[in-house]
């Protein structure tokens, strides 16, 4: 008798420990009911995180809601409310900071939502670092492991973002890749989506015959949105660019710059995004100086901020050094920490 009472006392205290501390409730169109972690409302798919899986749920049949922990929520006119969200009788309600309530006639004017970010700290401080295993097409045939690097710090309307990469290979006493690339660019934003950016770039590529490529621009930038399940943005301006290849002289010129960033967690494919990304400088005189970079992927997470990457790169230089390859293809795949 006394091994069965503790026996249920166990069970009822690790039961009670797998529930989360806050939990977040769902109520669905037929009656059951659902606790736990919300992650996100995206495309019409809410991510509701249990003690025991993560469950996707149709947001058509969620009949009522209350969250715990504030929320950033996205109406479908485009506005965005913070603020606890919860349902009472045929209202919805999102009970803000400062007390406000901002009510809805139904769950069904709310596009998206997701646990609201920290952002009253004086600085925010993330970063991703990648080591890559690599298969090389063009001007450099190889396999090959190289290292990544991007850093971002935000301060209120201040925005530093800062990208290294060093890609070095030797096979049998030859150094088939010797490359060096460093990125850094400003962003002020001076309102919700649009800001004003500069931009510098360094570039050095052996197998290339490119001793440096030194560039700098300004331009203006429109940040469609930025959570954690989709990010879009955009950029155009003017760079000037200054560079010497081997056995060549010093070339200065200036160029229109174009710049998109894109990422997206895959709503169907828990911790699965795809992410694209380029750049195209397009010379204001003559068209040998043409060039576009890219980067397109997806970005599986893992448990303690680890990541699993595969991507595809592709660059062409409508100009290169004599005998060199315009296209430049790269497959790779890499693990990643970010925080």
């Amino acid at each position: 008798m006394m091994s069965r009472l503790i026996k249920q006392i166990v069970y009822t205290c690790l039961m009670f420990l797998c529930l989360p501390a806050a939990a977040d409730t769902l109520t669905l169109s037929n009656g059951d009911k659902i606790s736990g972690k919300i992650k996100y409302l995206d495309q019409e798919v809410l991510v509701i995180k249990t003690p025991y899986a993560s469950i996707q749920l149709d947001w058509t049949k969620v009949k009522a809601i209350k969250t715990k922990k504030p929320m950033t929520i996205v109406t479908r006119s485009g506005d965005v409310v913070h603020g606890k969200l919860a349902s009472e009788g045929a209202l919805y309600h999102v009970k803000q900071d400062d007390g406000e309530v901002i009510e809805f006639a139904a769950l069904n004017g709310i596009s998206q939502f997701y646990p609201k970010e920290d952002k009253e700290k004086p600085w925010r401080f993330s970063g991703k670092t990648y080591a890559f295993l690599e298969l090389k097409d063009g001007n450099t045939e190889s396999e090959e492991l190289n290292f990544d690097a991007d850093l971002s710090f935000v301060h209120g309307v201040h925005r530093h973002n800062v990208g290294l990469e060093t890609d070095r290979t030797t096979k049998k006493e030859h150094v088939v890749e010797d490359k060096l690339q460093a990125d850094y660019s400003y962003d002020y934003f001076y309102n919700q989506h649009w800001y004003f950016t500069t931009n510098l770039g360094y570039e050095e590529d052996g197998i290339k015959e490119l001793n440096e490529r030194l560039s700098a621009g300004i331009g203006l930038g429109y940040e469609f949105f930025n959570t954690p399940l989709h990010h879009l943005s955009v950029e155009g301006g003017i760079n000037h660019i200054r560079e010497k290849y081997r056995d060549e002289g010093v070339k200065e010129f200036e160029v229109f710059r174009w710049a998109l960033d894109y990422s997206k967690e895959m709503v169907f494919f828990d911790k699965l995004s795809f992410f694209h990304n380029h750049e195209m400088f397009i010379p204001k005189e003559s068209s040998k100086n043409f060039r576009f970079e890219s980067e397109t992927g997806f970005e599986y997470s893992l448990p303690y901020n680890i990541s699993t990457v595969l991507q595809y790169e592709y660059d062409y230089d409508n100009y290169p050094a004599e005998g060199k390859h315009k296209k430049d293809s790269t497959f790779s795949f890499g693990v990643g920490y970010k925080w």
